[in-house]
């Protein structure tokens, strides 16, 4: 089931913008994650993040209760899809719950309070996190849970046509579904439309997230250059990842 949402709000505390090739996370208005691809040989993927407190984006029982014990029906998966929208800043969004795949790699968690840059091969989806601490005891819990029967969901947002996709809520769940060896659910938030920034707008971004790393500017510099075989590409979530359906 897929649901569309045009959010006119601009007090939303989550912004997300970008396209294929990189894409960029704020959290009232300070950016929290910029990352993004260049093709070195092979395909390289660029983070500069920091992580986020789990509290600080405030919780809700209910939207908890359902989230953990799995979206069973079309009313709670509108109930949550309703409760998201009141983080997100003005833009058009779809909503859709999927059964991913088993072969998906979470980057690591910047641990420290400050900005961290990180690069690694890119392969193609990833998820970041935005959550600081992870909780064995609690991702183990999960992994009980769902060899048990159920289907908790995470959250995910990222951009149309985007391969980066970021983690709002679900990462205990994700190691737990690893650790279960069972195919993780999500509901997926997309903000539709692609924007494409500046080298210049791009370079500010970095170093007010206090990236010092030159290459790391070099690579950014070159692959914007590249950046209209990216317009050209299109990500359809549906082609190689189950859409759950209710009814």
């Amino acid at each position: 089931m897929k649901y569309e949402k045009e959010i006119y709000g601009k007090n939303g505390i989550l912004r997300i913008s970008g396209n294929a090739q990189e894409t960029m996370l704020f959290l009232k208005n300070e950016p929290i994650h910029y990352s993004w691809f260049a093709e070195i040989g092979s395909t390289w993927r660029y983070h500069i993040a920091k992580g986020i407190n789990e509290n600080d984006i405030k919780r809700n029982i209910e939207i908890d209760r359902i989230v953990n014990k799995g979206i069973s029906n079309e009313g709670e998966f509108l109930a949550v899809c309703e409760y998201y929208s009141n983080f997100l800043n003005y833009g058009n969004y779809e909503f859709g719950q999927y059964v991913l795949s088993t072969r998906i790699y979470m980057t690591h968690i910047p641990n420290a309070d400050n900005y961290v840059s990180y690069d690694y091969y890119g392969g193609c989806e990833d998820f970041t996190p935005t959550q600081r601490d992870i909780d064995d005891e609690i991702a183990e819990n999960y992994k009980t849970q769902i060899l048990t029967g159920f289907k908790p969901s995470m959250i995910l947002i990222h951009v149309e046509n985007s391969h980066m996709f970021f983690i709002l809520d679900g990462h205990h769940k994700f190691i737990g579904y690893g650790k279960a060896k069972q195919r993780p659910i999500a509901l997926i938030i997309t903000k539709k439309g692609n924007e494409y920034k500046s080298i210049d707008y791009t370079s500010k971004l970095a170093k007010q997230m206090n990236c010092d790393k030159e290459n790391y500017f070099q690579r950014m510099r070159s692959e914007k250059l590249e950046i209209e075989r990216y317009k050209s590409q299109k990500v359809n979530l549906g082609e190689f990842w189950e859409l759950i359906k209710y009814g």
